[in-house]
């Protein structure tokens, strides 16, 4: 039985676009399709609700005004309530669609196989011509991206190509109305923003999976959809983060588990500042539950200190304790002879950790020595300072353990003087 299609479209301005993209829709349906078209303003200012009225007497056209603006969420399960097919075509004012666009995506979520929830497809930028969103995946540093750049000779050329993702852009996406009714529709405590992610995480939970039709292309004006960094975008973020925890740590170890079993300086270096032990390196699958944790204590004491206003580590200083720098009279300061050692508790997270001082011996020796520091063992950082030189050694974003005393520790390969260390923005006296 030949599904029928709901196009469920919400608008805000941008009048002329809505415009171009309801006519690419109108020429890309194929024929024979049972459909309606939802147009949703969402307190349009520009116009657009006066073009709205000239589209009253038109068929398959169905108009919804909100009576105030209520955003991305709200706007879209509005018509997805009164929508009356099959399956919801959840689509951007700002795309343009070209024939041939809807196949790929009907035959994916329609094939038993699959068992797809949610189906996207290729987007490219109507500027530039470039990939803008292949799908969406989840960084080694805890971001939601879209997977962009070009995309293989192989993806491009299987008709009927379908690629598994974490989730999809509801910039363009089908969904089946009982499914997404199912799951509650999009989370309206999103505000225009990780509202899609966290409706593919709920598909999911449901026993369905997110795909890409990979030979369905649109073009799309990402920048009118796109806004700048806000705290409502961080908002979104930590809400999405603490509903989908278990979920997303379990998709960060897998990210951090393909660096790790195959470990190349280069790619690690984008993520990790300094370089890993070789235990660690020995133990992909252990350590990289370790860095997926890690990443999510950073996300989560970043919105504590930007949202909340909370020092996550208020009272730190009282919480370090330095061993193996004793005191010398002869040059007035903490010698480390060979190593010493920064033991700090009740740590959640840190944004750095350095270690400050200078080297003894005249400034006009030829002489050079080898500083380490380490934090927990698992990940270190060498400087080679002349002789008497300052050295102001760190670590941006070190492995951090809940639950024990962190350790850092600091060798030398000849004497130097301690002067203080830093532990996430904190100076702590040696």
């Amino acid at each position: 039985m030949t599904p029928t299609f709901s196009f469920i479209i919400p608008l805000f301005n941008h009048l002329a676009h809505t415009q171009a993209m309801l006519e690419s829709l109108r020429g890309s349906i194929p024929p024979g399709v049972a459909f309606e078209i939802v147009l949703i303003d969402d307190f349009s200012t520009d116009g657009t609700r006066a073009w709205l009225a000239t589209l009253a007497d038109e068929p398959h056209i169905k108009t919804l005004l909100n009576p105030r603006n209520l955003g991305y969420a709200k706007t879209n399960n509005a018509a997805a309530a009164v929508a009356t097919g099959d399956i919801l075509a959840l689509l951007n004012n700002d795309l343009l669609l070209e024939p041939g666009w809807l196949e790929p995506m009907l035959a994916a979520l329609q094939d038993p196989a699959l068992n797809a929830g949610v189906v996207g497809n290729l987007q490219w930028t109507v500027a530039e011509g470039q990939l803008d969103h292949a799908g969406i995946a989840i960084s080694a540093q805890g971001k939601f991206e879209h997977i962009r750049g070009d995309p293989s000779v192989a993806a491009r050329s299987q008709l009927g190509h379908t690629r598994r993702v974490l989730a999809v852009t509801g910039a363009c996406c089908l969904v089946r109305k009982s499914d997404f009714g199912r799951v509650g529709g999009f989370d309206e405590a999103f505000v225009n923003g990780g509202e899609d992610v966290d409706l593919c995480f709920k598909l999911r939970q449901a026993g369905k999976r997110a795909y890409v039709a990979c030979s369905s292309a649109v073009r799309h004006h990402v920048s009118l959809s796109r806004h700048r960094s806000d705290p409502q975008n961080e908002h979104n973020s930590r809400r999405l983060f603490i509903k989908w925890r278990k979920e997303i740590k379990t998709e960060l170890a897998g990210v951090w588990l393909a660096l790790l079993q195959k470990p190349d300086p280069s790619r690690l270096a984008e993520y990790l500042d300094g370089e890993l032990s070789d235990q660690h390196l020995a133990k992909p699958h252990a350590f990289s539950r370790v860095m997926a944790e890690n990443v999510l204590q950073q996300e989560e004491c970043y919105w504590a200190r930007t949202l909340d206003g909370e020092d996550v580590n208020a009272g730190l200083p009282d919480r370090c304790r330095v061993l193996g720098l004793p005191w010398s009279e002869a040059v007035g300061g903490y010698v480390l002879e060979r190593t010493a050692e920064l033991r700090v508790e009740g740590l959640r997270s840190a944004r750095n950790i350095f270690v400050c001082g200078r080297t003894l011996g005249r400034s006009s020796g030829k002489e050079a020595l080898s500083i380490t520091l380490s934090a927990n063992g698992m990940q270190h950082k060498t400087c080679v300072v002349h002789a008497g030189a300052s050295f102001n050694l760190g670590i941006v974003a070190p492995v951090v353990l809940l639950g024990v005393v962190n350790q850092f520790t600091v060798s030398t390969t000849a004497p130097a003087l301690v002067s203080h260390f830093v532990v996430d923005d904190q100076a702590i006296n040696a």
